[in-house]
């Protein structure tokens, strides 16, 4: 195990110890989650080294690097995906008119997919073998192995997306540095990450599905993440909601509160977070954030 003596994003030293949570798709072992009394930037700590994270993804339930849509949760999540992949492409579109696009865990590669037959020039990166190979032999698309950025040139995409994979990502500075070498001027990022400050997430305490732990190192605010960002040079433009994910993971969470697929009570719970995501400062369950790269280098810490 690592354990972290200082937060990553403003170094500050006093972390609190903000709640035990278990690893309910594979090993079942508990996890800390901390929060930099500075910051306000939430990580789990200790976790596993970088070469056991493997480990802990081989689990049913780690549903985005297969095409398996047997069973309720596994139906759901890819036939929302599939409506999904449209609202993400016009989003990239809005965003971003230049054609040089980098997808970070691509899973399958059916966004990436749908960005090549819009006319973008695109990459992948994708860990995964099983996911990576189905990507390349059904779409023809070219996916990388390597998750170092160094592979590519300064300046070389136009935009990079990272859909509900930076909380995954054990160096997080360096990627969000890397991310501004390789970009172009005023370059784009849409990140994708669970929302710890929804309803959902308040609701269900150590029991939302959004923690997944160890897998998600980091836990994201829109302040935490802001700063991360800001420390780079890049500037938040836009945030959104993922309005269905606060419906899946409440399925989730549910199970794993109750040990049971409480469908109605997990689809009211998704349902309120929404409302209350609406008119509060809480936020979505998942949200998505644009930033743009700055023409100023300027760090806050």
């Amino acid at each position: 195990m690592i354990l972290l003596d200082k937060c990553p994003i403003c170094s500050g030293g006093n972390l609190l110890k903000k709640l035990d949570c278990i690893d309910h798709s594979t090993s079942k072992e508990k996890f800390t989650i901390v929060s930099c009394e500075t910051c306000d930037f939430s990580f789990t700590n200790p976790r596993p080294k970088e070469n056991s994270l493997g480990e802990y993804y081989k689990s049913d339930m780690y549903i985005s690097h297969t095409n398996n849509t047997k069973g309720l949760f596994n139906w759901m999540y890819h036939t929302v995906r599939k409506y999904a992949i449209g609202t993400k492409l016009n989003l990239l579109k809005r965003i971003s008119k230049n054609k040089n696009h980098l997808d970070i865990g691509c899973g399958t590669g059916e966004f990436l997919s749908a960005c090549k037959n819009a006319g973008y020039n695109t990459k992948g990166i994708e860990p995964s073998e099983l996911a990576r190979e189905q990507a390349i032999k059904k779409f023809n698309l070219s996916v990388s192995e390597n998750t170092n950025l160094d592979q590519f040139k300064n300046d070389q995409f136009d935009s990079i997306s990272m859909w509900h994979v930076l909380e995954h990502v054990p160096a997080l500075n360096k990627t969000i540095e890397e991310f501004n070498r390789i970009l172009s001027e005023n370059g784009k990022v849409i990140i994708a990450v669970p929302n710890h400050k929804s309803w959902d997430a308040k609701y269900y305490k150590e029991f939302w599905a959004g923690w997944d732990v160890p897998i998600h190192l980091w836990h994201f605010s829109k302040i935490s993440i802001e700063k991360l960002f800001l420390k780079y040079n890049f500037k938040l433009i836009e945030n959104k909601a993922m309005q269905f994910d606060s419906f899946y993971v409440s399925l989730l969470s549910e199970e794993f509160k109750t040990g049971k697929k409480n469908f109605i009570t997990g689809f009211i719970i998704g349902l309120m977070s929404n409302i209350i995501g609406i008119f509060t400062k809480r936020g979505h369950s998942s949200i998505i954030y644009v930033f743009e790269k700055r023409e100023t280098h300027f760090k806050m810490f």
